[in-house]
């Protein structure tokens, strides 16, 4: 029970850190697209994070690497959620 709830801790660890990089990308786009990217960006966060143990880092280090990992993927998913959103929007 209690490593379930570990486990779903981290996953919304992930997921929480997840949101420092989509709240830049809503601002830097002033909020068109960003709705859409939300959900995106929550996933991969999530699938970013669980990546680098999955790959064999399990220690202490792994865990502070798939935090970093997370928030890499969510900006780069973001950043290409709303900059697409964007060159629609423009022309």
């Amino acid at each position: 029970m209690s490593e379930s709830l570990g486990l779903l801790g981290v996953l919304v660890l992930w997921g929480a850190l997840g949101l420092v990089p989509w709240c830049v990308a809503l601002l830097a786009g002033r909020g068109r697209g960003a709705l859409v990217a939300l959900p995106l960006s929550f996933a991969a966060g999530v699938a970013a994070g669980a990546l680098v143990p999955a790959l064999g880092m399990k220690d202490a280090t792994g865990f502070v690497v798939s935090l970093g990992a997370a928030m890499l993927g969510v900006a780069v998913v973001s950043a290409g959620v709303v900059g697409r959103t964007l060159r629609e929007q423009s022309g």
